[in-house]
């Protein structure tokens, strides 16, 4: 009995590790080789070289070149066509939306398309059934919560969306109605094995017990409802969690100047003299501002809004998904805004900063995407582009060195430190090195602060800590947070601490509960 249940044991490792191994591979999102696979899976490189033979063997694995390079093999496909043709979408939305509902106090639905129009397939009350919400109720696509985060993520159309479906494409959730209507919602998409919206995860309570600010408040519920459904669906599981905190960074003096929860707040600057603390949130969307009682107010903005970029005569220039404006801080208003030429469909802005001559690059991405689609262009005033960077992956931090000839730039995609050459007197890029390489599949760079001594600090989005380095790309320093998704970097003004904003977006609950500063504005002594 005792050598059968060895055996056993065994046979249960021998599972264990070669699931070890596929996980790996699918979360390195690329190719990847044995000696990549040993260092992510903890196994001795003899074992990962049994398991990998098998696994390709049975076309698990697929193989390809020299030196062997790894991906998924086609079985999963075929694996995969066969769960979904059983699929019952229902049965696997029907836990989490008994969660989802005693979670919050309110309805949860799935609907799903029926022509022009959405139908609940299934719902879950936390007390008596709710007629108007129930199993066979429909609502419009067209207005909806439900039908923005379905349309948002649709592949078919190739025109440009309307704002609200881009707002509901960055947050992965929307919300609708208002204190004058009867039911207010808040949606987020469920994907098929294909990544294609295929219905909604939707919470809807009476309106008039529903504010934006807890309809906000309650979407990383319906966030990780619609998740799990999606996971169980064999869907893309969008709302990605963050790792564990690292261990290699140093304890610092670090506590919130602003609690209010950003979904994504960034682009931290000082206006004035004695300076006020100015930031976006990319998401809510809204300029924000830390006044001197300590109070944070904030002013809603028409769009998604990318970037804040301070300007010689005081102002700030805010930048949009394909628009950009001027923010007057004396009266916190914003001008007019001027559409940007040339902006490619799904494409916004994203981070960007002046040259000592006053020229304003912008990033250009579309954070969805993968590869090398991401720009940094030159936007004159009236919106034309007068010259670009191309062949970057999602421009997230940019800076200037003092003598004006060398640009520091972080990739958050691509996950590097760049450097390049720059001609200042004709505003051009020339050639770049990768000062340093972040290791892929983990944790990405966000955004660039330059010190007084000409080290750069990075924010690690995912990885709860701020990084140091110095002009060659070496690692001086870590610094760990209390939030898994800091963002947004910027000196204060003696050039001795730095503001750091963070992210609340896409959290799940249990993440929240580890993280309660997620989406606070920072200051961490150095």
């Amino acid at each position: 009995m005792q050598d059968r249940d060895e055996k056993q044991t065994g046979g249960a490792n021998a599972v264990r590790r070669s699931l070890a191994v596929l996980r790996a591979v699918a979360e390195a999102r690329t190719d990847i080789t044995v000696a990549e696979l040993v260092k992510r899976v903890g196994l001795t490189k003899p074992t990962v070289h049994r398991l990998v033979s098998t696994l390709v063997e049975e076309e698990f694995l697929q193989a390809d070149s020299a030196p062997q390079r790894l991906r998924l093999g086609p079985l999963f496909l075929e694996l995969a066509h066969s769960v979904w043709s059983q699929f019952d979408i229902r049965g696997a939305a029907a836990p989490a939306l008994t969660r989802l509902a005693q979670t919050t106090g309110f309805s949860a639905r799935l609907l799903t398309l029926a022509g022009d129009r959405l139908i609940c397939v299934e719902a879950a009350h936390p007390g008596e059934r709710i007629r108007a919400l129930d199993v066979g109720s429909t609502e419009p696509v067209r207005g909806s919560a439900a039908g923005r985060v379905v349309a948002a993520f649709s592949h078919e159309d190739s025109v440009d969306p309307e704002p609200e479906e881009a707002l509901a494409k960055a947050r992965y959730y929307a919300i609708d109605g208002s204190a004058q209507s009867e039911w207010r919602s808040v949606a987020a998409p469920v994907f098929d094995e294909r990544s294609e919206p295929v219905a909604a995860i939707v919470m809807t309570g009476p309106a008039h017990l529903l504010t934006d600010q807890q309809l906000h408040a309650f979407a990383p519920h319906v966030l990780e409802a619609a998740r799990q459904t999606s996971r169980a669906a064999g869907g893309y599981p969008f709302a990605i969690y963050p790792g564990e905190p690292g261990t290699e960074g140093r304890s610092a003096a670090v506590r919130p100047i602003s609690r209010l929860a950003n979904l994504i707040g960034d682009s931290p600057l000082w206006v004035g003299s004695p300076g006020t603390l100015y930031w976006i949130d990319i998401l809510a969307p809204a300029i924000l501002r830390l006044g001197a009682d300590g109070k944070t107010e904030s002013f809603a903005m028409p769009d998604v809004i990318g970037a804040l970029v301070p300007r010689a005569d005081g102002k700030l220039l805010a930048a949009f998904s394909d628009s950009i404006a001027i923010f007057d801080p004396q009266t916190n208003t914003l001008g007019k805004r001027t559409k940007v030429d040339g902006i490619h469909f799904g494409d916004r802005f994203n981070d960007g900063a002046t040259d000592r001559r006053g020229r304003l690059w912008l990033g250009s991405a579309d954070p969805s995407r993968e590869g090398a689609q991401g720009r940094l262009l030159c936007v004159a005033e009236d919106g034309t582009v007068t010259a670009e960077l191309s062949g970057l992956g999602l421009p997230n931090g940019v800076v200037w060195s003092d003598c004006g000839s060398r640009v520091y730039l972080i990739d958050s995609a691509m996950r590097q430190l760049r450097a390049y050459a720059y001609d200042e007197a004709n505003g051009r890029f020339g050639e770049f090195e990768v000062l340093h390489q972040f290791p892929p599949g983990g944790p990405r760079p966000a955004g660039l602060a330059i010190s007084p001594a000409g080290d750069l600090w990075t924010a690690i989005w995912d990885g709860w800590e701020l990084v140091e380095l110095n002009a060659a790309g070496k690692i001086l320093d870590r610094i760990a947070l209390p939030v898994p998704r800091p963002s947004g970097l910027r000196f204060t003004e003696d050039g001795r601490n730095l503001i750091v904003t963070s992210a609340c977006v896409r959290l799940g609950p249990s993440q929240l509960l580890r993280a309660p500063l997620s989406g606070s504005v920072l200051i961490c002594e150095l």
